[in-house]
């Protein structure tokens, strides 16, 4: 019986012991944190939560990195240099509330590592991030900036996707990142080759491929003019240069461009815009000067016809939107019947279905108000009116009667009667030359006015 209470007590004295060392271990650790325990790999087994803090921001903040850039090292960047703000005192005191002292013997078994977020809590200014690399010789002002892939367009070669270009200036966001990330990893070298700003634009951008794909459909599109005789297909390098983009990306075709291009279509078939070959009464073959008369491709309107067949995106094939007169006619457009005026001869003759019915002297312009010469139409006829003005060569307003008026043209020539004329012909025009008007003996201006129409060419040349 007495062995008996002799093992009792032993037992008990050994529950009481080990009861009093658990008892002062959760005492210990209730000020303290748990053995085995890491946070962001740092241990703070059995520190107190100030020491654990102490010990996880100097731990922390002394962590470096070499760094390399295409396998060259250009230095070491301590964290501690780049002025870092570390906050992570309340998420380590979190850590701390949460351990269980009661579990404190468990802990010399299995640990706890706490995970790494507390590295979110340190604060690097970027500027600091890019004085560093400085320091390193890394100047992103003297690095060459990546290029996005565009669509551009040349004249030779039209519109074309060029691809991407990969520089080597440093993206300080993805650095500042990568320098955290490395550290929590325990990396000790950084490539700066891995953080080069990437182009955010691609040759597999999808809206680049589709504006491409537009403008290869819109060239697609076959315009060809009727001229008269001839036809002119605009090419597709033309019509790339009138492509642009609106803000919404749809296709839309520079009217001015296409104007701009249809000169070159006027300047070599336009009647009204080019000389003329044109057999005289006296002098034979003689070259007459543009003027009113004729016909040329209205470049506005064909133009805005031209942008609305390549909308369409088919092909088309017509006669160009025209001005003026005697598109299609045959010749020179002048016809038959017309009025010659051969100011070397001050002459004038009419012609009615190739046959001259009038054949006067006139009087022209005088030689500081010469008549014009040219190629015009009559565009109207009056009877009895007065023709009022300047002379701008006796610097006076004038009043002038007549009674046959026929203008041909737009800044005041025209064929009337001149009856203060003293003759008509000869090198009069010399000393009582007109102000440019065709001066005309009044009874055959009579017969001028009664047989030439509205619409009949004058053709006046030297």
């Amino acid at each position: 019986m007495k062995k008996a209470l002799t093992g009792l007590g032993l037992f008990l004295a050994l529950v009481l012991v080990v009861g009093l060392a658990y008892a002062a271990g959760i005492s210990y650790y209730g000020d303290r944190f748990l053995a085995n325990t890491k946070i962001a790999k740092v241990d703070v087994s059995n520190l107190s939560l100030e020491q654990a803090q102490a010990k996880v921001k100097s731990e922390i903040l002394g962590h470096s990195l070499d760094v390399l850039e295409n396998g060259k090292e250009l230095g070491t960047v301590h964290l501690k240099d780049l002025e870092p703000e570390f906050s992570g005192e309340a998420t380590i005191q979190q850590y701390f509330k949460h351990q269980n002292p009661n579990s404190w013997l468990g802990h010399f078994f299995k640990g706890q590592d706490f995970d790494l977020s507390v590295m979110t809590d340190v604060k690097i200014d970027r500027n600091q991030v890019t004085s560093k690399l400085a320091e390193l010789g890394v100047d992103n002002s003297k690095r060459t900036p990546s290029k996005d892939a565009q669509i551009s367009y040349q004249e030779d070669q039209g519109y074309r996707l060029e691809s991407q270009e990969q520089g080597n200036q440093v993206d300080i966001s993805a650095l500042r990142e990568a320098l955290f990330e490395q550290f929590e990893e325990g990396h000790n070298k950084l490539d700066l080759k891995d953080y080069y700003a990437k182009p955010e634009v691609t040759d597999q951008n999808e809206e680049l491929q589709s504006m491409m794909q537009k403008i290869e459909d819109a060239s697609k599109a076959k315009i060809t003019l009727k001229i008269e005789d001839s036809k002119e297909t605009i090419s597709k390098a033309a019509i790339q240069d009138w492509i642009y983009f609106d803000k919404d990306n749809k296709i839309i075709y520079d009217q001015e461009k296409i104007a701009e291009y249809l000169k070159r279509y006027n300047d070599k078939y336009s009647s009204y815009v080019n000389p003329r070959q044109f057999r005289s009464t006296n002098q034979g073959i003689v070259t007459v000067q543009p003027g009113t008369l004729g016909w040329s491709i209205d470049r506005a309107a064909e133009a805005e016809q031209i942008a609305v067949d390549l909308a369409a995106g088919k092909d088309v094939e017509r006669e160009p939107i025209v001005v003026g007169s005697g598109y299609g006619s045959a010749g020179d457009g002048i016809g038959s019947t017309y009025v010659e005026v051969d100011l070397s001869y001050q002459m004038m003759y009419v012609y009615i279905d190739g046959k001259m019915v009038i054949s006067t002297p006139i009087v022209s312009g005088g030689p500081q108000s010469q008549t014009i010469p040219g190629a015009y139409a009559v565009w109207g006829k009056q009877r009895d009116t007065s023709l009022k003005g300047y002379n701008w060569v006796t610097k006076k307003e004038y009043s002038s009667p007549v009674s046959y008026w026929m203008p041909f043209d737009h800044v005041g020539q025209g064929i009337h009667d001149a009856p203060w004329q003293p003759a008509f012909g000869g090198n009069l025009w010399q000393t009582n030359g007109s102000l440019g008007c065709i001066n005309t003996p009044t009874n055959v201006m009579a017969q001028v006015f009664d047989i030439v129409e509205i619409g009949t060419p004058v053709i006046i040349f030297w």
